[in-house]
């Protein structure tokens, strides 16, 4: 609006620091000569001062209060919405400080206002006085100075050098042509092989004498099951087992052995189909799913042979006892084999849940009764 505001705020304005300064100046700068009529908002303050919000509306309530500004006439803003609408301020020039007083009355004049005058307009207080550090005037605590002490490259005083003192030393070398002779150790350590130490998970003593890993895994019991599941995870390392997946598989596998399979059968069982493009689960769990279904149905070989198949001179085997080997005492075979000796239906061989009581599986009697 005009540059006597602007020329106020900037060299006559009582203000504490920078802050209300640029404040002050971005206030004149919407004003008219006389000071009046300033209103912008607290965010485009914020954005010429490179200020927070908040610290703006603190500065503010700051001028206030010292009556270098104040309210103004509000209406002057009207056509503003009211929802967004800035509050307006007038800068509290003094009378004195105008050079040339009458032009700024002829302007109020044609604005309809009333002449300036000193008593409307008195002088401004001067500005607080800045606030001073606790310390301003106390002088400095001295620096200790240890004796004998220096920088990083300085040796404490008092010390002599051995050449023993561990680290790594550079000897003298040339100018930059010269071949640099590298770092020397002035103390070379006795070279200490690595020695092949179990670790503290499995005892050393028995090192040697327990199946597995120096890690403290133990490998699964032999059994013929298990041999057989390594043997296929040998040939093709994607059906390999371990842990407690090849101890429970090797339990089935060596029950199915003792139910007639033979290990070529149950190689096509377990690894005759390629797995899956994406495997969901795990390859235990298919291997488990694969021997689940294959114990659904009987054995092969098992089904009894054609007449014209029987040889005259067959004869009706004797039966026998069978006695469970040395590793059949593993915790849990009972179990794999009393349910591979499960009650099957006399039509299709299935296993029946309740042998007690029924001879044939649900499908079959649904057939049966049809």
């Amino acid at each position: 609006m005009s540059l006597l505001p602007i020329l106020w705020a900037m060299k006559n304005a009582p203000v504490t620091d920078a802050e209300e300064r640029v404040i002050l100046i971005a206030l004149a700068e919407t004003a008219w000569s006389d000071g009046t009529d300033a209103f912008p908002s607290k965010k485009t303050l914020a954005e010429i001062s490179v200020l927070d919000p908040k610290t703006v509306q603190r500065r503010l309530r700051s001028l206030a209060a010292r009556k270098v500004i104040a309210l103004g006439n509000q209406a002057a803003a009207a056509y503003i919405p009211e929802w967004y609408r800035p509050n307006v301020y007038d800068l509290l020039i003094p009378f004195s400080w105008y050079p040339d007083v009458e032009q700024v009355n002829a302007e109020r004049k044609r604005r309809g206002k009333a002449p300036l005058t000193p008593q409307e307009r008195p002088d401004l207080a001067p500005a607080p006085p800045k606030k001073q550090r606790a310390d301003k005037g106390k002088p400095r605590k001295k620096r200790v100075v240890h004796k004998g002490g220096g920088d990083y490259k300085t040796p404490p005083a008092d010390t002599v050098e051995t050449g023993q003192e561990g680290g790594s030393t550079r000897p003298p070398g040339g100018d930059y042509k010269s071949q640099t002779p590298g770092l020397q150790d002035p103390q070379p350590s006795p070279y200490n092989p690595p020695r092949d130490t179990p670790r503290p998970s499995f005892p050393a003593a028995a090192s040697d004498e327990r199946p597995g890993g120096k890690d403290g895994s133990e490998m699964s019991n032999q059994s013929p099951g298990v041999n057989l599941l390594l043997a296929i995870g040998a040939e093709n390392p994607k059906f390999l087992l371990t842990g407690k997946t090849l101890t429970d598989q090797g339990l089935t596998v060596t029950g199915m052995l003792l139910e007639g399979w033979t290990e070529p059968q149950l190689r096509q069982v377990i690894a005759g189909r390629p797995l899956p493009d994406q495997v969901k689960t795990s390859v235990g769990a298919i291997v488990a799913r694969r021997l689940r279904d294959a114990i659904a149905g009987p054995p092969p070989g098992s089904a009894p042979l054609l007449p014209s198949q029987a040889a005259p001179w067959a004869h009706e085997a004797t039966e026998e006892t069978w006695t469970p080997p040395q590793w059949s005492a593993r915790q849990g075979l009972d179990v794999a084999v009393a349910t591979l000796h499960r009650a099957k239906c006399s039509e299709c061989h299935r296993p029946l849940r309740d042998s007690a009581k029924d001879t044939l599986c649900r499908d079959c009697r649904e057939d049966a009764t049809a």
